[in-house]
């Protein structure tokens, strides 16, 4: 029996299994994460592109503006020279103040005390305990104090030290020195102060400077010298050998202020110093003078401290000038508002709600109606209240309450202000400034629509707008 068979375009008749390609299933959840993983890419990317919003606690403050000068100390001194010849040795050390009558310094022609100190500085046991105790005291007094900005620090410990060695170089002198007299006879004379005051073993010239003989090239100390005057050094008759300074009192002169700090100066009468060489801080009272340049001459006069400065001609200082208290804020948080203006007498005040109120003329359905609209107004100058953008625009035509008169707003004013972002938010508020430098401004506290210390604010205003929600 014949077996009919069916071909296929296939293959033979039979084969009834057709392929069908396969269809990839989408995972949804793969595609949710790769949406979520571009979107916080996108995210961070934006954040680390944009600029920092950086806030600023509002602080009670004052601004102090310190200016440095270089001056030039013009006092009273008095040269004391010598009457002979011989090697000079001093028995009252710098700074030290003497009355008259009191032993200054010995002259030797023979070199007798001068070869007996140098036998005593090779001496090494010529120090009692309590002498080295006395050095150590000094040592580590100064290495608590010292700072790397303080280098003037170490001329002065070696300014102390020195004194504190000539003292008991002088001390173990002094009692000796009955024996040296014996034996040298009348080479040594003794030579005591004729006068009172304090003692300074240097000399340059300008022991009779006045005020008017100050020149910029002077405090410039292009061409100035001084002279040490030093134990144990041979001089001859009619040389230097100390000089006094009597008074507590003393002048410092200062050329090239500039002439509205001048006139601030003379106005203010007083001012406060510190001195750089040792951050003392004085009052001075402020006159000024004029050289024969015509230059004018700042003249700051102290009644004390010349002890501290008797071994200087020319100091370092800054001129303290505390103005205005009130709260401090970096300038770089100032910013300008402008505003559309309404007069006072068109906004009213319900104390109740503690609310401000304006009648703004509005178009609806049913035409022109006057709808009764609260507005928070920023400043009040000058009987013009300064509202939110919210409330009015250019335009604007506001009613009078219980009048038939009508104001349409167009004048536009200008704050001075802050964004205030206690609430999260950059909300404008009014700044009174007092007194602002590079840096910092001082603004009244507690003023209506203000700042009150503790607020904060954003330290970066000009990457914010107004109403920009801060996310730190």
């Amino acid at each position: 029996m014949a077996r009919n068979t069916r071909k296929t375009a296939g293959g033979t008749a039979g084969n009834n299994v057709v392929p069908f390609p396969k269809q990839s299933k989408l995972n949804i959840g793969v595609v949710i994460l790769a949406v979520v993983f571009i979107y916080a890419m996108v995210c961070v990317a934006t954040y680390l592109s944009r600029e920092q919003i950086q806030s600023y606690q509002v602080r009670e403050g004052s601004l102090v503006e310190n200016t440095r000068y270089t001056g030039v100390i013009v006092r009273e001194e008095t040269v004391v020279y010598s009457t002979g010849a011989g090697y000079v040795n001093y028995f009252t050390a710098e700074k030290e103040r003497v009355a008259v009558g009191n032993l200054v310094y010995t002259l030797d022609s023979s070199g007798t005390i001068k070869d007996y100190t140098e036998l005593l500085n090779a001496d090494e046991n010529s120090l009692s305990d309590s002498d080295k105790e006395e050095f150590r005291y000094l040592i580590d007094t100064f290495l608590e104090k010292y700072g790397d900005d303080d280098f003037s620090a170490v001329y002065d410990l070696h300014t102390t030290l020195t004194s504190q060695t000539d003292k008991l170089v002088n001390s173990l002198l002094l009692e000796n020195i009955n024996s040296l007299y014996d034996s040298t006879s009348s080479m040594i004379e003794y030579h005591y102060a004729a006068d009172t005051g304090l003692v300074a073993y240097w000399i340059d010239g300008l022991e009779d400077l006045t005020a008017e003989e100050v020149t910029s090239a002077l405090i410039e100390q292009t061409d100035y010298s001084r002279t040490e005057l030093v134990s144990n050094t041979l001089v001859s008759d009619g040389d230097a050998v100390y000089k006094i300074i009597p008074s507590e009192k003393y002048d410092l002169v200062i050329t090239g202020v500039d002439e509205e700090k001048l006139e601030y100066y003379l106005s203010e009468e007083v001012v406060q110093v510190r001195f750089l060489k040792n951050d003392l801080e004085l009052w001075a009272d402020v006159s000024t003078t004029t050289n024969s340049l015509g230059e004018s001459l700042l003249v700051l006069s102290f009644q004390s401290g010349s002890v501290n400065f008797s071994t200087d001609r020319f100091l370092e200082i800054e001129i303290i000038s505390e103005d205005e208290t009130g709260l401090k804020i970096p300038v770089s948080s100032i910013v300008e508002k402008s505003f559309y203006l309404v007069p006072e007498e068109y906004v009213s005040y319900v104390e109740e709600e503690n609310a401000y109120y304006i009648l703004v003329e509005t178009y609806g359905e049913d035409g022109l109606s006057v709808a009764r609209t609260e507005v928070e107004p920023y400043s009040l100058k000058e009987n013009q209240y300064y509202p939110d953008d919210t409330s009015v625009s250019q335009g604007t035509r506001i009613y009078k309450l219980d009048s038939s008169d009508i104001y349409q707003v167009y004048t536009i004013g200008t704050l001075t202000g802050v964004y205030n972002i206690n609430k999260g938010y950059a909300e404008f508020r009014q700044i009174t400034i007092l007194e602002q430098n590079e840096l910092y401004a001082i603004v009244q506290s507690n003023t209506t629509y203000g700042l009150s210390a503790y607020d904060y604010i954003v330290l970066n205003a000009d990457a914010v707008s107004e109403n920009d929600f801060i996310y730190e």
